[in-house]
């Protein structure tokens, strides 16, 4: 009796290490199958083509598509400083599918301004940093501001009316554009656009003197359609290493980083965010995706989930500060 019960004790036991074994292999097999052939891997971006958000989702999708052995494509959702891409994405399924492109709006800014229809800490699971970058202060040629004293001397005037466009309500840009009025002490009028694309053509246009943009904006520069003023990064950037930074412009102590990151949908297995991670990671080090970046004045970077979640809180703190004390208003 002793002996059957030893037996079966033993069996019972066997039974639970092969059932644990199971369930702590079952997420590999899981990510093992993703994903499933035939089944494209999307990239949503909140902005219209041509924004920075765009050319760095279609500057990494061959090489995440090459590590996936997958068809991986660019769908662009505009809307609402990208708040219309980023809810949608937040009751997106999460299967690993769909992916988005963070900017600091939609994770960092928008959350201090009103009640949204997301939580940015807890309805998406973090993959990658993607992209590092300045702000660039430029303004129409056809304005006489030549440096950045020139357009503040300008807007201290008592009868001046200088507006700022920016690709959207709570995008870097408009918080590059509240930081420099408050450093400055300018009354400068914020006029939102749809994307950053729309903002810099009325720019160019001469129907808004200036804009805080990022770095895709070179092209135009180097045609003259914009005039570069200034970097919003502490140190010069290697895109326009003529270029000064604001500090050096005089403007003491303003810096600002522009940076985008790729996540999913919160409930993501683990595996799959881990494959993703380790795929975006592969992907940023190929020199003929650093190099497109590079053109486009952007940093290649990759980060583990951890870090690249990090990064957004602090942000989220750092300007939650700077919408109080400029008293931004959801518009």
């Amino acid at each position: 009796m002793n002996s059957l019960v030893t037996i079966t004790g033993r069996m019972m036991l066997a039974a639970t290490i092969v059932s644990t074994a199971l369930t702590a292999v079952a997420p590999a097999a899981q990510a093992a199958g993703f994903p499933a052939e035939g089944r494209p891997v999307r990239i949503v971006v909140g902005f219209p083509p041509g924004g920075g958000a765009d050319v760095l989702a279609r500057s990494v999708a061959p090489g995440l598509a090459a590590k996936l052995s997958a068809n991986v494509i660019v769908e662009n959702r505009p809307g609402a400083g990208g708040l219309t891409a980023t809810e949608y994405v937040a009751k997106s399924a999460p299967d690993g599918y769909t992916l988005y492109i963070a900017t600091p709006g939609s994770f960092t800014i928008w959350p201090n301004l009103r009640k949204l229809n997301y939580d940015p800490s807890k309805d998406f699971a973090p993959i990658s940093t993607l992209v590092t970058m300045p702000n660039l202060l430029v303004v129409s040629p056809n304005t006489p501001y030549k440096t950045v004293q020139d357009l503040v001397d300008a807007a201290k005037k008592p009868d001046a009316q200088i507006n700022y466009a920016s690709g959207g309500v709570a995008t870097i840009g408009q918080i590059a554009g509240e930081q420099f009025k408050m450093m400055t002490g300018l009354k400068m009028m914020h006029v939102p656009y749809k994307g950053t694309t729309p903002a810099l053509t009325d720019v160019m246009a001469g129907l808004v003197p200036l804009t805080f943009c990022d770095p895709t904006a070179k092209g135009m520069i180097d045609s003259g359609k914009l005039r570069l003023l200034a970097v919003t990064t502490s140190k010069r950037s290697p895109l326009f290493p003529d270029t000064p930074t604001m500090a050096e412009a005089g403007v003491p102590g303003y810096d600002l980083m522009n940076w985008y990151g790729i996540v999913a949908p919160a409930g993501t297995p683990a595996p799959i965010i881990k494959q993703l991670n380790e795929a975006l990671v592969e992907a940023m080090a190929q020199p003929e995706v650093r190099d497109r970046l590079a053109a486009a004045g952007m940093e290649a970077t990759s980060s583990t989930p951890q870090g690249f979640g990090q990064l957004m809180a602090t942000e989220r703190a750092k300007w939650g500060k700077l919408v109080q004390q400029a008293d931004m208003r959801a518009e």
